[in-house]
């Protein structure tokens, strides 16, 4: 008599099944947003590089040229103000002090990415930042981390709402279109 085959349970999916997280950032500042499925980007965390002087975030981001990119802020986010970009503003140059600074923020970012992974917190990536951060922090991430990451933008949309990014993934068609949010 022969037995029926038996096949192996599946295991229960993981909460991580169909959740991107989104990762925006510029020098000094990097926000982490969470999408699943089809409900609204939602923030999960706003970091702030401690030592960045207060002004650099806006001096960096507003400076004309300096990431190729004026005039893609501005909306803000709640307790943050829009910036007028190239208004008597110069390019200031760059000291060694910006560049550690911008390197050791770009490795926490990539720490907190893996450690996100390592929790199974996210089964996608999507990375945007300004250009050059962009390269810092792609260059620290762990080959795991980079195996999740579904695609990056090279700009700088870190003072954007959660609505205008929400936008503007979507219109590149890189989320589904959420459900409306609740008021």
């Amino acid at each position: 008599m022969q037995t029926p085959m038996q096949t192996p349970m599946q295991p229960p999916r993981s909460h991580t099944s169909h959740t991107t997280w989104i990762a925006v950032a510029d020098d000094s500042r990097a926000r982490i947003f969470q999408s699943r499925s089809d409900e609204p980007l939602r923030e999960l965390e706003d970091l702030m590089q401690p030592q960045s002087r207060p002004g650099d975030h806006e001096r960096h981001a507003d400076a004309k040229g300096h990431y190729g990119s004026a005039g893609i802020g501005g909306s803000g986010s709640p307790g943050h103000h829009g910036t007028i970009h190239g208004a008597g503003h110069s390019a200031e140059p760059r000291t060694s002090t910006d560049d550690k600074l911008e390197a050791q923020f770009a490795r926490q970012l990539s720490q907190r990415l893996e450690g996100a992974r390592r929790e199974g917190a996210y089964e996608h990536l999507i990375l945007i930042a300004a250009p050059r951060f962009l390269g810092r922090v792609r260059a620290q991430l762990s080959p795991q981390v980079t195996k999740r990451l579904a695609h990056t933008i090279a700009k700088d949309l870190s003072k954007l709402s959660v609505t205008d990014i929400e936008s503007r993934l979507q219109a590149q068609a890189l989320l589904a279109p959420a459900q409306p949010r609740s008021q």
